[in-house]
């Protein structure tokens, strides 16, 4: 794995332990500012180091990437610009849930793609890494329905 790959599995890391901590808030009573702010700052900067190897071709790495930046542009509107009001507020809690599995996501496959043992399990069926795809995401989807069923409960955020 390249000094690229390696700093962006580092950064990713630090986005899911913060992101996680934000989604704890979220789904329990209100997250912090600070705490969603350096978040979405760990998040953007993986990010921008998956964007960054420049190829005529965008890697699944970089797709990822770009989506993490979009749904936390999202968070960022419906945090700054809309203060939570209405529809906002769902906006908000579902989107800290898709950019913490986003990064879980790029820090899964940069690892998946580059360790070797997990190289040799990739030649066997295929289908291992696949298989772990789906249960993350279907455990990121009820995640997600959790944190938007709970936000409604919530009266203020102190963000």
């Amino acid at each position: 794995m390249s000094i690229l790959g390696w700093i962006q599995v580092v950064l990713g890391l630090l986005a899911i332990g913060s992101g996680a901590i934000v989604l704890c808030g979220v789904l329990r009573v209100a997250p912090s500012g600070s705490r969603v702010i350096r978040f979405l700052e760990y998040s953007l900067t993986a990010s921008l180091v998956g964007l960054l190897p420049l190829t005529g071709h965008l890697s699944p790495i970089q797709k990822i990437c770009m989506l993490s930046v979009y749904c936390s542009g999202a968070i960022v509107l419906a945090w700054r610009r809309f203060h939570l009001a209405g529809l906002w507020r769902p906006v908000f809690a579902f989107m800290i849930v898709a950019v913490l599995y986003l990064n879980v996501d790029s820090v899964a496959i940069q690892l998946f793609n580059h360790l070797p043992f997990s190289a040799m399990a990739a030649t066997d069926a295929g289908s291992h890494f696949g298989i772990v795809q789906f249960f993350l995401a279907l455990v990121f989807a009820v995640l997600g329905v959790l944190a938007v069923k709970r936000c409604h409960d919530q009266r203020t955020i102190s963000l």
